[in-house]
C-alpha cells in the first residue's frame, strides 16, 4: 500500500505546500509589533529620548512594511497604522527634546555641573539664579517664569 503525502507536505514551493501558511503566520504579528514599538517609543521620547528616537524609527519602519505586505496581499494588518502614528509621534517629540536639548547644552551642563558641586540648598538656589534667567533668555521666556516649572530639570 503506497501513502500519498498529505496536504501539508511537499516541495517548499510547490502547491498546497504549508510555505504561504508560513509567511502568513510571520506577517500575521508585524503590526502589532509595531503598535507596541510605536507606544514604547512615544513613552521613551518622555523620560530617556534617544530611545525614543530609535524606537519611533522603529516602528515607522516595521509599520510601513507590515502595511505594504497587507496590502499587496489584499488584506489587513491590525496595528500597523497605529503603530506608524504612534512612533510618527514619539519620533517628533524625541527629535524636539533632543534639538533643545542640543540648543540649551552649555547651560543644561553648566546648571547640573553647579548642582552638583553645591552642598546647601543656598548654593542650589544661586545655581537656579545663575543658569534660570540664561535658559529664559534663550528660550524667550518671561521672567521668572524657570522659576515657577524649573524643578522639572
Amino acid at each position: 500500500m503506497s501513502e500519498q503525502p498529505s496536504a501539508g507536505t511537499g516541495p517548499p514551493g510547490g502547491s498546497g505546500g504549508s510555505a504561504p501558511h508560513k509567511e502568513t503566520d510571520r506577517r500575521k504579528g508585524t503590526g502589532r509589533r509595531a503598535l507596541w514599538l510605536g507606544a514604547i517609543a512615544l513613552l521613551t521620547a518622555f523620560f530617556f529620548y534617544p530611545l525614543g528616537l530609535v524606537l519611533g524609527v522603529a516602528a515607522l519602519v516595521v509599520g510601513v512594511r507590515a502595511h505594504r505586505t497587507a496590502r499587496r496581499a489584499q488584506g489587513s494588518e491590525p496595528g500597523a497604522v497605529p503603530g506608524i502614528v504612534l512612533g510618527a509621534v514619539g519620533l517628533a517629540f524625541s527629535l524636539l527634546f533632543v534639538s533643545v536639548t542640543a540648543y540649551l547644552w552649555t547651560e543644561l551642563n553648566g546648571y547640573q555641573k553647579c548642582v552638583a558641586g553645591s552642598n546647601t540648598t543656598a548654593d542650589e538656589k544661586a545655581c537656579k539664579s545663575e543658569y534660570y534667567p540664561r535658559i529664559e533668555d534663550k528660550l524667550g521666556l518671561p521672567s521668572g517664569y524657570m522659576d515657577k516649572y524649573g524643578d522639572l530639570l
